[in-house]
């Protein structure tokens, strides 16, 4: 994959930073290939770099120039705003510098979560393939043409690349997929592969009695999940429909007792507008996490 010319830029002025600061990080290397993030390490630092110094220089400008109309007695700014609006350059370039390394992993983590996901029902496709008698090679070349399976599949297109445009053995791919994949499931069963091959094992025996732990563990996740989103649905039962009732009924009761009424007036608006959807939101966020996709 080619760079941008914005790419091309970064690494032009700031690859030799880049390069000194990527040599020896084994960690951010191996967290770009399980991201799927391709480029290299001096770039992607390069990248980033270049970021955090337009993003630095741009809220600096705008700083500056909001001072300077200021000062000309364009518009009235109270100093006190000063105080918050200086540290934001930094503030900014911190964070930036922070997401380039934690956003490797975040997409790692969330292409981990997809194959974990659907890694249960891949695998019965491919026992019943492997039942067939069809090879290890055209198993995970037509894997990787199922999109339904998602990363698995991303990650049979991996393997069959290396089948195929690298010209490595078996072994070898399987061996190179299970460094980069991010998901430790599809990592024990890629190596329980090349242990089974190695060992001059049955491969189809072996991906038929993973396929039935799999999706036994799949069964035992998902019911997980629903005991869980019992329990949620009690607690919202709770928290966002009898206590905002209990609340209301609570503040009416005060103002008929001679409490202020605007007092009143303006914890039931936050009750209604504030509390209760966030409430809602939370629960809303809560319920996709727990939530498995079958």
């Amino acid at each position: 994959m080619g760079l941008s010319k914005y790419q091309r830029l970064a690494y032009r002025t700031l690859g030799g930073v880049a390069a000194r600061s990527a040599h020896g990080n084994e960690h951010l290397k191996v967290s770009l290939e399980r991201a799927h993030i391709y480029l290299r390490p001096d770039v992607y630092l390069g990248y980033s770099y270049l970021n955090m110094l337009v993003a630095f220089a741009g809220t600096f400008a705008l700083v500056l120039l909001l001072a300077m109309v200021r000062a000309a007695g364009l518009i009235a700014v109270p100093a006190s705003v000063f105080v918050f609006l200086i540290p934001v350059p930094i503030v900014l370039a911190g964070s930036i510098y922070l997401l380039t390394f934690l956003i490797p992993d975040l997409r790692a983590s969330s292409r981990a979560r997809d194959i974990d996901t659907k890694l249960p029902y891949a695998l019965n496709y491919i026992a019943t393939m492997a039942s067939a008698g069809v090879t290890p090679h055209k198993i995970f070349e037509s894997l990787a043409r199922q999109e339904v399976y998602g990363e698995v599949a991303n990650e049979a297109a991996w393997i069959t690349r290396d089948l195929q445009l690298l010209g490595r053995d078996v072994v070898g791919a399987l061996g190179s997929a299970v460094e980069r994949s991010p998901s430790i499931k599809f990592q024990d069963l890629l190596q329980g592969a090349i242990t089974t091959l190695t060992s001059g094992g049955d491969l189809k025996t072996y991906f038929q009695s993973k396929s039935e732990q799999f999706m036994y563990d799949n069964r035992q996740e998902q019911k997980r999940a629903l005991d869980s989103l019992g329990v949620l649905a009690e607690s919202f039962v709770t928290v966002v429909v009898a206590g905002p009732v209990f609340l209301l009924v609570m503040l009416s009761v005060m103002t008929m007792f001679g409490s202020d009424p605007r007092s009143s007036l303006s914890l039931g608006y936050l009750v209604i507008l504030v509390m209760i959807p966030l409430a809602q939101l939370g629960f809303a966020g809560a319920i996709k996490t727990l939530t498995p996709e079958v």
